[in-house]
């Protein structure tokens, strides 16, 4: 089916970007489309700009001057949100980074470190172009009417203008807390919405809604929904698709890189970026390489950015990658953050997806909190009016964490946010 509008506003979008952006970002996704389909080619790609930006780093930056002698990218130390901060003018390129055309970018902080980087011109353009390219992959198409739901959407100032020609609105998800989801369906269908991005957490809220028969029937037409930020849950997944009538997957990425991997329909998982990225999955407590599919922290290289290095950065997110056989990576397990890793008993990391799935099938548990205080002392913190789960709680969390462990429960009614609208499935209180 053609749709006028979504042609008309992409038109005027490719004619400014070519007038006034030498079309960088047109031909960014031009590229991007061919090397994240062409696995081979990409690979080539990759090297050559690894080797590029490292070269450029140890010229330009001081903070890698040090490393002018590098043979390889693990020449160069694995560094965290905390030496950026501290190293921020040593790392600046400033004949890049103090350019007026150049883009500031915030963190959300959500996890206590809030952090400020920059990105030049065209690597700005080339995070704009994987945004659309991903989300094109999966039948949301620039400049198709679509809607992004997310938290403090107040303090990013965008002006209706902009939002109007690139037909992308912007909603608030305290809206929804407000107790507004009909409200929401009603805007989604009397605009004739077409596609939203949202936080994971805000779709959960809507998808528990309408389990308890308090949304309206959906009327509208949805070609995709792609959640962000916090970990999609199966159940949430399952929900939205029947009730939209459209597939939904999930992006990861962040402020600092754009789209780092996002599910493209294949069933694997989510693809990585290796167009605009290098990404590594390191071990716990060393900087080597995990064994193929094994969970690591991953650690990314940014192949591109010149006003602000970013050369192996922990984000401190766990996950594991899987090579298919035509050569695309798949970041196939999202584990969580390291800070929020929990251990059994005896000191033994336990992945998140086991913690997720003891309870996602049991659908009047509407939220749910894991707390370890020490080695032994746990907290289950559960939204739920049902009090009855709590031996078989205790049963399979004391298999999974060790039988000398100690459980106890706490009943809410909400659990709290982080600043950035998301909220933590799990806390580690324990000192390292």
């Amino acid at each position: 089916m053609v749709n006028k509008e979504q042609e008309e506003k992409f038109a005027a979008f490719k004619e400014d970007d070519l007038k006034n952006n030498r079309g960088r970002i047109i031909n960014s996704m031009d590229e991007i489309r061919f090397l994240i389909s062409h696995p081979k080619e990409c690979a080539i790609h990759q090297k050559v700009q690894l080797n590029e930006i490292l070269t450029f780093a140890t010229l330009f930056s001081d903070y890698y001057k040090d490393y002018a002698d590098f043979k390889i990218l693990q020449d160069f130390p694995v560094v965290d949100k905390n030496v950026y901060r501290e190293n921020w003018n040593k790392i600046a390129v400033k004949k890049y980074s103090e350019l007026p055309d150049s883009r500031v970018k915030y963190t959300s902080g959500s996890t206590g470190t809030p952090f400020k980087m920059v990105l030049d011109r065209a690597r700005h353009g080339r995070w704009i172009a994987g945004n659309k390219v991903f989300r094109e992959i999966v039948g949301m198409e620039s400049h198709d009417k679509g809607i992004y739901v997310s938290a403090n959407i107040t303090d990013k100032h965008i002006p209706i203008d902009r939002q109007i020609r690139d037909n992308m609105y912007y909603i608030d998800c305290a809206f929804l807390d407000r107790g507004g989801v009909n409200d929401f369906i009603d805007y989604l269908v009397d605009n004739d919405i077409h596609y939203m991005t949202i936080l994971a957490s805000a779709l959960e809220r809507i998808c528990l809604m309408v389990q308890e028969g308090k949304v309206k029937p959906w009327t509208g037409h949805f070609v995709g929904i792609d959640t962000q930020s916090d970990m999609l849950k199966e159940s949430t997944r399952k929900i939205a698709s029947e009730y939209f009538k459209c597939p939904v997957t999930d992006t990861y990425g962040c402020e600092e890189f754009g789209v780092i991997a996002s599910e493209d329909g294949s069933g694997y998982g989510r693809l990585v970026n290796n167009a605009d990225l290098y990404v590594e999955v390191l071990e716990l407590d060393r900087d080597v390489p995990v064994k193929e599919g094994e969970i690591g922290r991953l650690v990314i290289t940014d192949l591109y950015n010149k006003a602000f290095p970013m050369i192996r950065y922990a984000l401190g997110d766990l996950g594991s990658i899987i090579t298919t056989e035509d050569g695309k990576q798949y970041l196939n397990q999202l584990a969580g953050r390291q800070a929020d890793m929990l251990y059994t008993t005896d000191g033994k990391p336990v992945n998140y997806f086991y913690i997720i799935s003891l309870l996602e099938p049991y659908q009047d548990i509407k939220q749910f909190q894991l707390i370890q205080q020490d080695y032994t002392h746990f907290k289950w913190i559960l939204n739920t009016e049902n009090h009855s789960y709590e031996e078989m709680i205790v049963e399979y969390s004391k298999n999974l964490f060790g039988k000398n462990s100690e459980w106890k429960f706490e009943y809410v009614t909400e659990l709290p946010k982080l600043k950035s609208g998301k909220r933590k499935m799990t806390v580690c209180n324990i000192v390292k």
